[in-house]
């Protein structure tokens, strides 16, 4: 096969004939030069491609990087509230069972009951997997929940404390019993008018005298502040007690004091040593109560018990 082409332009006629061998062989090469950009369009897609899976994988992983470092910063956040927490807890045990111990020494409650020392016995079947996971996802809030009655019970033994520390003063400064400690002492000229022992007179004894040995302890019958000790007159060495709502007491004719002006004593507090100093016949202890300013009689305060 033998195909002739003719073409003209203003000067020349050109031809060329194409035989089958040359148009064979020019279909050859194109079919080849399509094959090639295929293949090329093809390598170029598929490197694209990879490319593209390649960063994408590289993003997702720095994505569940960062997923999971949110995660655990979320994780180290919850966790340090938790400690936090669990911190203040701890801190409210401890005041509880320090305050919880002044309250038991302070009553009289049973200690072995209330033991703020020793771990509670407690129990309980096995937590299930289940359980687990509920206590951890509501744990924050039960804490809270605990922390909310430790302030609660906080605030009550407080006012039990209180309660119990006005009973205790009251205790304290309530007057009441005899002057002296011990057994051997013994009521030897009670309060009214009497014959004086040094003149014969009958006179007014304003005050109760408690005889005994000498060296025998004197106690204060209530708490109070020291005004006087030493030597005073026909008292020699005395003790002058004031103990509030204009009540005082006094101890005369004492071997020696043992407390000074401006001391806190308590009730019961060994304050002087029984003598015979001043006017004074025998070895005994006078003993007044004065309110507001005037001696009244000992004996009520002498009969009553302790409040």
């Amino acid at each position: 096969m033998s195909i002739t082409v003719i073409y003209s332009r203003e000067e020349t006629d050109h031809s060329f004939s194409l035989t089958k061998n040359k148009f064979l062989f020019i279909s050859l090469l194109f079919a080849s030069l399509l094959v090639c950009c295929a293949w090329f369009i093809q390598a170029h897609y598929q490197s694209e491609l990879k490319q593209f899976k390649t960063t994408t994988l590289h993003d997702r992983d720095i994505s569940k990087d960062q997923y999971l470092q949110l995660i655990k910063a979320q994780s180290d956040e919850q966790l340090t509230v938790l400690a936090n927490k669990v911190g203040n807890l701890q801190a409210q045990i401890n005041r509880l069972n320090a305050l919880g111990q002044r309250v038991i020494e302070q009553s009289n409650l049973p200690k072995k009951e209330f033991d703020f020392e020793s771990a509670l016995s407690m129990g309980g079947a096995a937590m299930q997997e289940s359980d687990v996971d509920f206590q951890f996802g509501s744990l924050l809030t039960h804490i809270e929940n605990l922390d909310d009655n430790f302030k609660k019970k906080q605030k009550q033994l407080i006012h039990l404390e209180i309660a119990l520390n006005n009973l205790h003063l009251i205790d304290q400064l309530y007057i009441s019993g005899r002057p002296t400690k011990g057994k051997g002492s013994w009521l030897s000229s009670p309060f009214g008018t009497r014959k004086d022992p040094f003149s014969g007179r009958l006179t007014r004894h304003k005050g109760v005298d408690f005889a005994g040995f000498i060296g025998m302890p004197i106690i204060s019958t209530a708490a109070g502040v020291v005004t006087e000790s030493g030597k005073r007159g026909g008292y020699g060495r005395m003790v002058e007690i004031e103990h509030g709502n204009g009540l005082v007491t006094r101890y005369a004719h004492t071997k020696s004091v043992n407390v000074a002006i401006g001391d806190v004593v308590k009730k019961g507090q060994i304050i002087a040593i029984m003598g015979n100093s001043g006017r004074s016949t025998g070895p005994h202890v006078h003993y007044e109560v004065l309110k507001n300013g005037k001696q009244i009689n000992p004996n009520y305060y002498l009969l009553r018990k302790a409040g």
